[in-house]
Formats: structure tokens, C-alpha cells, sequence
């Protein structure tokens, strides 16, 4: 207590201060204590820190209480006979007579003060002599486990259950722990020792596996958990497995936000959603806001039981497949750090850039402490933590319309949103689970390197490699693969090494072209895997669809070689690259020109390798918008019609009127229509007046 820890923190000499952290442990004895008059209580000095019990000095009034003056008492001295009665001199520890004395489910109120006690114990159940309340009435170790509920996987129990240290099984009785080496008792079932399941364990997926190419955890455990030290972190409640470290990121670095820049809609890669024009493509833009609250490391690694198994039921007569099996399994990975927290994001869809940009500067305007327009009903909020999404959700409660027209949002979130965090968007209701997620893997190793074994090891790191570039099915010889006989298909090209599916993406809007009605610029990912794979060309298939809804539909197609024709132009007028594609780039960017406005077409990408084969399909679908029109034109080519047509016209007038309308299209024409017949429509209508003057056709 106060005043003594201030002697097991270090001091900043720049800053004046001193760290939360700890970097001396006191150990205390039985002894002389001091009576602190102000704050009524009783402390024991550390055994490491020599007080003069006669000075004179403040008392903690300005540390444990709010007071207005500050006395100065003399702290006198005292002696207790036992660590019993000094216990009890402080009264009891918790008030058990109403709300559990304000302790957990799963855990039971003891008034009783006893030396390490919160007055919290779990373990054990209320019919239990209160004997077994001292470690749960666990003989060596009193565990716990989270258990989602079947009919709510959102809500869980908290389960208790003892175990035992190393060498040690758990008894029959469910509490003691009989060394191994032991016979059973008589008429005992001592069986094998259970080992502990740690995916219900905080933490816990650092000790599964991990494929490092889908990010994602392994249904197997591949490293065992032990619960034999008192490893405990700070700002965390619960007992951590033995050999895991974990770091506790400072407050003001947890809270971090992101926004992008707004892209196209990828809808419109589907031809379901259009764009114009005008106003170009429909918007898509995310937020995220990410809490990086610990950072955590495993630094004891043993392997679980089950992965010990599995790994002593192979040998050198196993085949590639059983281990692969292995690997579908346990992983090609083990986790040795990663970095868990809460994470939450929204999409946002905006009809055009120029609602986006509008909703933009508002916030903006907020955001620096300026007044809001009248439309907007966020003034009560602190600009500071006003969030993008915030703004949006508050356009949309208020009934604002003309702003927030055709925007919708959708957000979700990962783990709850920490207290601490002021950018937090979706509520994070009491069913959202407080334990942090697992946000990234940052460090990992090759599973292989678990393995003991010289030649399981080498066996098991081929079958990594081949389940990572051959499919699981061939060799791999430096950068290719030696496909299996098996793994050939019916053209007598190998299978073991499929290319990689080209990915349609939104275009990227910095390349300098804008859409038009007949003008559109397409973008698919690129990559080429290091080995097993070596892309030459790629195939680009154009197809004019008759029917939006029925793609079989096709009126003309297309086919270009991205090397042959597109790049070198010599059969593509109307198709250039944007970007050529290299090792170094990332996308395929492709400008096609000379569409017609209003119409439907299909793109089909395939990547093509050095033996010929094609990689799956990629299909984007875009509908041409109509083209603008220019109505100020159109009014000034109805009043050169009127004034044609206007008293006697001669051939030539006619001509020039002929030719003038010809080179209008549809809409230009309409619009020419509806001007001619607003003004002069009294001298006759615009198209009986053009079947007079030119003629039926």
C-alpha cells in the first residue's frame, strides 16, 4: 500500500514521472506495522525498506482521500501477535449479504479476509464445506474454461475444473492428482490424462495451427497448454498459460482509424448496377477503426498430444497424401506471436462522386468545430470523436434527403469495443464477448521445425511445399512442379499447378480516363506465384450481350491476345493497355474504346502459361450508359431548323437541314424535338414539318 510503492517504480528524470510498471517485488514479514490515523488503517512496512516509525511527515490524505486541509499526524507503532488477528483487525473483506458481495457468476462471496484474497473464490460449489473454497478444493491446480451457451454461442459459462502439473493425473474424485508412476487405486479408473482444449482459453488460438496462405487458424492443436505458474497479466483477470507473454499496448497508441479513398462500386462489374455519364461510376468507400490491445508471445513450446500422435503415425513408408491429410489438419504454420484487440468497419455506397464529396466537406467542416448546415443534426456530439459513419448514420436518423439520397451504410464489429476507445461506431452490447480478438498473425514458423524426427521432418517439409504449389500432388523441382502421373488432364497437360484465377477489381480512378458512353476501363488483379506457374499471355474475350438478364445471349464477340494484339496494337484500335503487366505490378488495366451507348458487353479473362493452358474464366459485365447531351446545342439546332424551314426552302437549305439532323442520335434528337416544338410548334410540329419540307425518310 501507499507510501511504499512509490519505491517499486522507476523515476524519469526528464519528464518528472514515474511508470505504472513495477521493477522491484517488496516481500513482507510479521512485525512492527504503522497506524496511518487520517485514513484508519493499519499497513506493514516491506522487510526491504528501512522508516523511521518517529518522524513526522504528511499521512496519505492526499493519495486515499479527498480532504480540504492537510494534518500532520505522528505515525505511531504497533505490534500484532499473529498474521490472524492482523487480518482480522481490518474487518472483512467483502459484504456477502446482498448481490454476491459484488463478485462474478461462478464465483462465491467469502467475508472471511485471508492473506491474497479478493473475498472471490471460484471452484467448488455453495454445498461444499468451506474447506474445499481454499483452491477451489483443487489439490495442485484450480483451472477454468469458457463454454458457450448450445442455444446462445454468444453468452457462456464459466466452467471450473482442477488439474494437475507435469507428471501428475487427475483422480478419480475429480479434485486429486496421483503421480503417473503410481498404481491406480483399487477399483480406480485412472485412464490417460486429459489434456486441456485451449480453444476456450484467452489467447488460445496461438497454440493451433495456421496456414499462412488463407490467414487462417487450423481446426488442430499443435501446441500443449499448461496452467502450473501464477502467469497473469496486467488489466487481465485471468490465469494466462505457462510460457505466454503478453504485452499490453499503451491507451493513447490502441484506437486507430482508417479511411479509404472511394472506388466504384464492384457491383458494376456484374452490369447490375450502372453508372453515368455524367456523374460517373456509384461509389464504394471503407472505415475502419481498429484497437490493438495486446501484443502476445508464446515462448514455451510443446507440442499437444493429439499433433504428437499424428505425427508418430507416420514414417518413411508414409505417403505425401497422409501428410498433406496432417497438414489440412494442423496447418503448414505454427503461431509464435500475433496481436489481438477489437476491430470494427463499415462500408459506405454513394450513388455518385459528387454526393460523396458534398457528405465529405460537411464532415470536414464539423470536424474542425465549425457550425453544421442546417440538415445535419450532429451538434451535441464532441467534433473530436465524431466519426464519418456517426455523420452518415446522423443524416439518415434526421431525414435528411437531399444529402444522404441513395447512401446506405452497413457496419460490423469484431470483440467489444474497449472504453477507452472514443471511435467506435456499433454499440457493443453486453452478448458481444469482452475477451479481445485475434486480430493478425504477425510472426510464424514452418510446422517441420516442431518435428524431432530427421527424416519425418524432411518429409513433412516436401509435403508443405507441395500442398502449397502443387496442389498436393507433385514434386517441387526449384521453381516448378513435377506433377504426379495422376495429375494430368484429358489434353495431356498438367493439373498439379493451376494458374492463378485472375480477380476483377473496381478500376482505379487516378488512371486519367473517365467512363463514358462508350468508353469503359476494366482492372483485374495480377500475380504470378514464384513457383509451379509462369504466365505468358492473356486472352480477352469482348462479347455484345443481346439480353442484360440472359448473358447466353451474345450478338458479336471478340477475342484478343493481350501480348499479340492488345500491346502491339496491330488488331486492337479499340483495346489498349492501361498498365502492361510485370513481375512488379499488381493489376491489369485495360481501356476499351468504340462501345455503343446503352448496350450491354461481357469481358472473359483467362491467364494463359508456356504450355498452352488457361487459367478459370474471369467475367465482368458492364452496361454503356447513355450519352450526354448538350441541351444548350440541341436548343440552338432547333432554332436552325425553324429558321431553315422558315418561309421558302430552298434545295440547298434542305440539304443542310438533312445532313443536320443525320448526324444527331437519339437522345441528341429528342431533345431537338421537344425545343422546336416549346417555340414553334404553332408554325407546325416538328416531325410532321421534317416529313414536308425533307421527305418521309
Amino acid at each position: 500500500p501507499w507510501p511504499y510503492t512509490i519505491f517499486q517504480r522507476g523515476f524519469d528524470l526528464v519528464l518528472g514521472e514515474q511508470p505504472s510498471d513495477k521493477i522491484f517485488r517488496f516481500t513482507y514479514t510479521l512485525g512492527e506495522g504503522m497506524w496511518l490515523p487520517l485514513s484508519k488503517s493499519f499497513v506493514i512496512p516491506p522487510a526491504e525498506l528501512a522508516i523511521n516509525p518517529s518522524a513526522k511527515c504528511k499521512t496519505d490524505m492526499t493519495v486515499m482521500e479527498d480532504a480540504v486541509e492537510v494534518r500532520e499526524e505522528l505515525m505511531t507503532s504497533s505490534s500484532f501477535d499473529s498474521l490472524e488477528v492482523l487480518l482480522d483487525s481490518f474487518g472483512p473483506v467483502r459484504d456477502c449479504s446482498r448481490d454476491n458481495g459484488g463478485c462474478s457468476k461462478n464465483f462465491r462471496c467469502i467475508s472471511d479476509r485471508k492473506l491474497d484474497s479478493t473475498g472471490c473464490v471460484v471452484c467448488g460449489t455453495p454445498g461444499d464445506p468451506p474447506v474445499s473454497f481454499v483452491n477451489g478444493g483443487c489439490e495442485q491446480l484450480c483451472l477454468q474454461q469458457m463454454v458457450p451457451l448450445p442455444e446462445e454461442p454468444l453468452l457462456y459459462n464459466i466452467l471450473m475444473f482442477c488439474g494437475c502439473i507435469e507428471d501428475y493425473k487427475l483422480g478419480t474424485d475429480g479434485r486429486s492428482c496421483q503421480l503417473i508412476s503410481e498404481s491406480c487405486p483399487e477399483a480406480g479408473d485412472c485412464g490417460e490424462p486429459r489434456e486441456l482444449p485451449m480453444n476456450q482459453t484467452l489467447f488460445g488460438e496461438v497454440f493451433y495451427g495456421y496456414n499462412n496462405h488463407s490467414k487462417e487458424v487450423a481446426a488442430g492443436q499443435v501446441l500443449k497448454g499448461t496452467f502450473r505458474q501464477n502467469n497473469f497479466a496486467r488489466g487481465l483477470e485471468q490465469q494466462l498459460p505457462d510460457g505466454l507473454v503478453v504485452a499490453t499496448v499503451p491507451l493513447e497508441n490502441q484506437c486507430q482509424e482508417e479511411l479509404s479513398d472511394p472506388t466504384p462500386d464492384p457491383e458494376f462489374l456484374t452490369g447490375m448496377v450502372n453508372f453515368s455519364e455524367v456523374s460517373g461510376y456509384p461509389l464504394l468507400q471503407h472505415w475502419k477503426v481498429q484497437s490493438v490491445m495486446y501484443h502476445v508471445r508464446l515462448n514455451q513450446l510443446t507440442i499437444s498430444q493429439s499433433f504428437s500422435n499424428a505425427l508418430h503415425s507416420l514414417d518413411g513408408a508414409t505417403s505425401r497424401g497422409d501428410f498433406v491429410a496432417l497438414l489440412d489438419q494442423f496447418g503448414n504454420h505454427y503461431i509464435q506471436e500475433a496481436v489481438y484487440g477489437f476491430e470494427e468497419s463499415c462500408s459506405i455506397w454513394y450513388p455518385n462522386r459528387q454526393v460523396q464529396r458534398q457528405l465529405w466537406l460537411e464532415y470536414e467542416d464539423i470536424s474542425k468545430g465549425n457550425s453544421p448546415s442546417d440538415e445535419s443534426e450532429e451538434r451535441e456530439r464532441d467534433p473530436k470523436v465524431l466519426t464519418f459513419p456517426e455523420y452518415i448514420a446522423s443524416l439518415s436518423e434526421s431525414g435528411t434527403k437531399r444529402m444522404a439520397a441513395g447512401v446506405r451504410m452497413e457496419c460490423q464489429s469484431r470483440g467489444r469495443c474497449p472504453s477507452s476507445c472514443p471511435l467506435c461506431h456499433v454499440a457493443s452490447g453486453p452478448d458481444m464477448p469482452a475477451e479481445p480478438i485475434l486480430l493478425e498473425v504477425t510472426k510464424a514458423a514452418p510446422i517441420y521445425e516442431l518435428v524431432t524426427n530427421n527424416q519425418t521432418q524432411r518429409l513433412l517439409q516436401e509435403a508443405t511445399m507441395s500442398s502449397l504449389w502443387c496442389s498436393g500432388s507433385g514434386d517441387v523441382i526449384e521453381d516448378w512442379c513435377r506433377c504426379d502421373s495422376s495429375a494430368f488432364g484429358a489434353d495431356g497437360l498438367p493439373t498439379c499447378a493451376p494458374l492463378p484465377h485472375p480477380i476483377p477489381c473496381p478500376p482505379n480512378m487516378l488512371t486519367g480516363w473517365e467512363p463514358s458512353s462508350t468508353l469503359v476501363v476494366l482492372e483485374w488483379g495480377h500475380s504470378e506465384p514464384p513457383i509451379g506457374v509462369q504466365i505468358v499471355d492473356y486472352l480477352l474475350r469482348q462479347e455484345k450481350v443481346t439480353d442484360r438478364m440472359d448473358h447466353s445471349k451474345v450478338e458479336t464477340e471478340t477475342v484478343l491476345s493481350f501480348v499479340d494484339d492488345i500491346i502491339s496494337g496491330a488488331k486492337s484500335p479499340c483495346a489498349m493497355p492501361a498498365q502492361v503487366p510485370d513481375r512488379l505490378s499488381s493489376t491489369i488495366s485495360l481501356i476499351v474504346r468504340c462501345l455503343e451507348p446503352d448496350t450491354t458487353y461481357m469481358f472473359t479473362l483467362w491467364g494463359v502459361d508456356n504450355t498452352g493452358r488457361r487459367s478459370r474464366s474471369s467475367d465482368v459485365t458492364v452496361k454503356t450508359p447513355c450519352p450526354v447531351v448538350d441541351d444548350v446545342k440541341a436548343q440552338e439546332i432547333a432554332d436552325k431548323i425553324y429558321n431553315l424551314f422558315n418561309g421558302y426552302t430552298s434545295g440547298k437549305e434542305q440539304q443542310t437541314a438533312y445532313n443536320t439532323l443525320l448526324d444527331l442520335g437519339s437522345p441528341s434528337l429528342h431533345r431537338v424535338l421537344y425545343h422546336y416544338n416549346q417555340h414553334y410548334e404553332s408554325f407546325g410540329e416538328f416531325t410532321w414539318r421534317c416529313e414536308d419540307e425533307l421527305g418521309p425518310r
